[in-house]
């Protein structure tokens, strides 16, 4: 991604919050990336941004006195409010034309769209009338307020400001969303898949902060068809031809959370066609994104792979066995640890053995949630490193429920985010 490489400064003004400690957090796709600074006792701090050229979204947080989203996308930035007590409409940017535009124009939406929805609720209350006055005036109203909203968009689509790259890529989260809902509207999951491939600002998207997560979240959503292998195809497809115009930090940034999001929601088929897709494009790309390597050696462990040596396991595996890398505060987690506790004796009567391997980093926390387990304790693993624990590390976690079949040759004969497509039971 191409980026000025002008420095930039934030100038911290709290008049009321003498040495409190500011932090001030940016995005990197999915990466979060933080530092703090601590105001003087007169609430001030002159501080260097340490990314040169950031154009994105930007969270400002004080413990104990608030937090705010905004943009720094200027080589100096004034960030000031002068109560103790602050959200994200209380702080002001003097000078700053980014962030002025962003909040006139989402105030300047917000009242149009307002009025037009009051406008509509007119119209169908004379419908049935014979005011013909009114009916006329309540109609130039409608057309003035499109028009003005048809404006507001185009002067939006002519800014130079990431303030308007923000505002389209909400505007676009807006539609996505909405035919997400509307799984029927395939002429709407067509522009959409359109406008990913070609238009959509990923640029721009990559420092968004959340946005970045929530449109990878959904895209999969508007690819629907009869068959579930065509609907990955297509998905994958779409990725592929959407990467062909990203530069590097974006373009791996961009595949490594559509493939996340393939393991998150069972789409392995197109996670595999991506991962295969990028090593035949880019064959000599130096990866220095850790996830992405630990993706692409996830890769590489797949059905008919041997099975790598758990660390920490005292009796090594010489039968068929359930692998099930989980986290005790995920939902889907704990869905798949119960399947297991219920259909433990179904599961060792068929000679499989039950293996946990455990993401937790807090010792009370997974205790509280393995002391149920109706397997082996020797066979409840977890060394309190997280996703970055050996056993993680060596079967290319990246993601929660992680489900390995392995054989009684110690072969992976298959991966899989539920326990049911499994075994059906």
């Amino acid at each position: 991604m191409a980026q000025a490489s002008f420095a930039q400064t934030l100038n911290l003004d709290f008049p009321k919050l003498s040495g409190d400690t500011a932090w001030i957090y940016s995005f990197a796709g999915s990466r979060v990336d933080s530092f703090n600074v601590t105001l003087s006792d007169k609430g001030k701090a002159g501080i260097d941004f340490p990314k040169k050229g950031y154009r994105g979204m930007a969270y400002l947080y004080i413990p104990q006195k608030g937090g705010g989203e905004f943009i720094i996308a200027e080589p100096a930035l004034r960030i000031t409010c002068p109560d103790e007590q602050f959200n994200s409409g209380m702080l002001q940017f003097p000078q700053s034309a980014e962030n002025v535009y962003l909040r006139r124009i989402f105030q300047r939406r917000a009242y149009l769209l307002s009025q037009q929805e009051w406008l509509k609720a007119g119209e169908m209350y004379v419908e049935n009338r014979e005011d013909k006055v009114f009916s006329t005036s309540l109609n130039t109203l409608l057309k003035e307020n499109e028009k003005a909203i048809r404006q507001l968009d185009d002067s939006v689509r002519t800014s130079p400001l990431y303030a308007a790259r923000f505002m389209e890529l909400m505007l676009f989260m807006q539609r996505l969303y909405g035919s997400v809902r509307n799984p029927a509207d395939t002429a709407q999951q067509k522009v959409l898949q359109n406008e990913v491939q070609y238009k959509l600002d990923i640029n721009a998207l990559y420092t968004s902060g959340n946005l970045w997560t929530d449109v990878h979240t959904y895209y999969p959503g508007v690819f629907v068809g009869a068959s579930g292998d065509s609907v990955q195809e297509a998905y994958a497809a779409s990725i592929g031809k959407t990467m062909i115009r990203l530069q590097e930090p974006v373009l791996t940034a961009f595949l490594s959370t559509a493939v996340t999001t393939c393991e998150r929601t069972n789409r392995q088929k197109a996670g595999e066609m991506l991962l295969q897709h990028f090593l035949m494009t880019y064959p000599t790309l130096s990866i220095t994104d850790p996830k992405l390597k630990r993706i692409l050696g996830a890769y590489s462990i797949n059905t008919g792979s041997p099975a790598p040596a758990l660390v920490g396991l005292e009796k090594p595996l010489s039968q068929a066995a359930v692998l099930i890398f989980f986290d005790s505060d995920c939902d889907h987690c704990r869905h798949e640890l119960d399947w297991l506790t219920e259909h433990f004796a179904e599961l060792t009567a068929k000679g499989y053995r039950i293996i946990s391997i455990a993401a937790d980093t807090e010792a009370d926390n997974y205790r509280q949630t393995a002391v149920v387990f109706p397997w082996d304790k020797a066979d409840r693993l977890c060394d309190f490193k997280g996703f970055d624990g050996a056993n993680f590390k060596n079967y290319g976690i990246i993601g929660t429920p992680t489900i390995f079949i392995v054989d009684k040759n110690g072969v992976i004969s298959g991966k899989y985010a539920k326990m049911d497509e499994v075994f059906g039971m």
